[in-house]
């Protein structure tokens, strides 16, 4: 018996849970790979969760569980899983008017278990019989309940009364206001489920982690919830991340959905790579691990053959722009990138900086980094103020706007600037300046579809001593304050190893990866369009 439950009168319904493990077996099939159209049969660890779930009830013939939090490494068919189980409460529990969620940061990823539940009931000869597959909705008409994808958008909204959600991929959640909303629209329902999935993620971080603390505590007998149901399957942070048995620990499918082969092949390729280690042990060893402690190569930074990058060197020379907007008190960075004359496949860039001279002496002493003397090189311009001038950086680019503090002649009447990258966030007014001077601006996008291919090419480049950086000290403390995280499918993207540091700065190599992913793209691919934070 769950610890606690003799409160709720807890008793356990053999017949309940040998009903749900069979109804996997005959109403659904697997949507991929060889177990195709074939029955669902359940895996043991499954099986376990399965009878727990469903079998344990109340005294008043209610369901115990009430939450499921499972933390499974990848590959170990959870979102399989997953949606069988959607189906399973849709149509078993008999719940008139029910309502399910898929639920997720994004609106892609809240529809990949959806698409998974549609196909299973499409290839399911009762299943869909009984229910109509829409693009948006799964709905059962005898019972008028539905199962629909949900985004973090929603986390404002209200008016929600489900039965039943599955929260997918929690590490990736900055916050649970949308589990909030949904959870608190469960109170007028008599048994409501809600399942919690995720791989681990980064410590201290998002809801996923404060969840996982939650669950910890709860498997260890320190908080007595017999309402919630934990499985953690996972590899100790000391085990020999290298080692088959460890893969086996950690992968209640290993030698099935997750091939040996596989993960030997992943092993070798990480050898000696930081953050691929710590993508492995994240993703495959389901180790929470701060994934952003890969940073960029900085040994072959120092490596590299160094040659002085100016706009001089680069006139009259193909150039890609990248520009990071600061948020007015921060730094604002323009990089260009060309291909190299002398290196073959490589690239030289350039860089400048901007930042507010208000309490310029008081930043230098707190924070310990050397503004002052990077403004008297000429790697940084201090503008007047307690904010980033932009009229000085679009000066300094197009001179379309005369400043003291912009040199003459303007960038573009040095170099032949192709493109000029530039976020999003806060930028419509300079990009409309810049493209009225004859810039061709392309908005660019902060999350890994943006990011992940330029990203990845940076990486390449320092590797192969191919990114001649020209020596210039801002670039070179800002790409040692750079740390690589990566998501679920292996896209990356930079960020600084810890937000709340004030001191770490990294917009000019955001501003470099952003020109070379203009420098890389084939002719005329705009930049990607990215759905973040979405609703259906």
């Amino acid at each position: 018996m769950p610890l606690g439950g003799e409160q709720f009168g807890a008793w356990f319904d053999h017949k309940a849970a040998d009903a749900a493990v069979a109804f996997f077996t005959t109403y659904l099939r697997h949507t991929e790979a060889e177990w195709y159209n074939r029955p669902f049969v359940l895996t043991p660890w499954q099986t376990e969760l399965v009878r727990q779930i469903f079998g344990w009830k109340r005294g008043d013939k209610t369901r115990l569980i009430r939450q499921v939090y499972l933390e499974v490494p990848r590959k170990n068919g959870k979102t399989e899983f997953a949606a069988g189980l959607s189906l399973l409460v849709l149509v078993a529990d008999s719940e008139f008017g029910g309502q399910g969620y898929s639920m997720a940061v994004n609106k892609e990823q809240a529809g990949i278990v959806f698409k998974k539940a549609g196909v299973m009931a499409a290839l399911s000869p009762a299943l869909s019989k009984v229910l109509e597959v829409y693009t948006t909705s799964i709905y059962c008409p005898e019972l008028i309940s539905s199962f629909q994808p949900l985004s973090r958008s929603a986390g404002s909204k209200h008016g929600f009364s489900p039965n039943f959600a599955i929260a997918d991929e929690l590490h990736e959640w900055p916050d649970g206001a949308l589990h909030d909303v949904v959870h608190k629209g469960t109170a007028a329902r008599r048994q409501p489920l809600e399942i919690l999935i995720t791989t681990a993620g980064s410590p201290g971080v998002g809801y996923g982690w404060e969840l996982h603390e939650y669950a910890e505590q709860v498997l260890a007998g320190a908080i007595i919830d017999p309402t919630f149901l934990a499985r953690i399957f996972a590899a100790d942070p000391s085990d020999d991340w290298t080692s088959p048995a460890t893969w086996a620990k950690a992968n209640p499918n290993y030698g099935i959905s997750v091939k040996p082969d596989y993960l030997a092949s992943e092993v070798a390729k990480a050898q000696g790579n930081t953050r691929k280690i710590g993508d492995f042990k994240r993703y495959h060893l389901n180790i929470w691990n701060d994934q952003a402690t890969g940073g960029l190569p900085m040994e072959a930074w120092a490596e590299t053959p160094v040659q002085l990058v100016t706009l001089e060197s680069l006139r009259g020379r193909r150039c890609w722009g990248g520009l990071d907007l600061s948020s007015t008190t921060d730094i604002t960075a323009l990089s260009l990138v060309a291909e190299s004359l002398t290196v073959p496949g490589g690239y030289d860039a350039w860089w400048h900086f901007w930042i507010p001279a208000d309490g310029l002496e008081e930043r230098c002493k707190r924070d310990r980094v050397p503004f002052d003397r990077w403004i008297d090189a000429g790697w940084v311009t201090a503008t007047e103020g307690n904010i980033v001038d932009y009229d000085v950086v679009r000066a300094t680019i197009t001179g379309a706007v005369e400043h003291d503090q912009a040199p003459s002649p303007a960038l573009i009447e040095i170099v032949d600037l192709v493109e000029l990258a530039i976020d999003r966030w806060n930028a419509t007014q300079i990009t409309t300046q810049l493209t009225t001077d004859g810039v061709v601006v392309v908005p660019f996008g902060q999350g890994f579809a943006s990011m992940s291919a330029p990203t990845k090419e940076l990486e390449r480049l320092i590797t192969g001593r191919l990114f001649n950086h020209g020596g210039n000290p801002v670039a070179r403390w800002m790409a040692g304050c750079t740390r690589i995280q990566a998501d679920t499918a292996d896209n990356i993207k930079p960020v600084k190893p810890d937000r709340r540091k004030s001191i770490k700065r990294i917009d000019g190599i955001v501003a470099a990866i952003m020109a070379l992913g203009r420098a890389i793209a084939p002719p005329d691919e705009d930049e990607p369009e990215t759905y973040e934070y979405t609703g259906m």
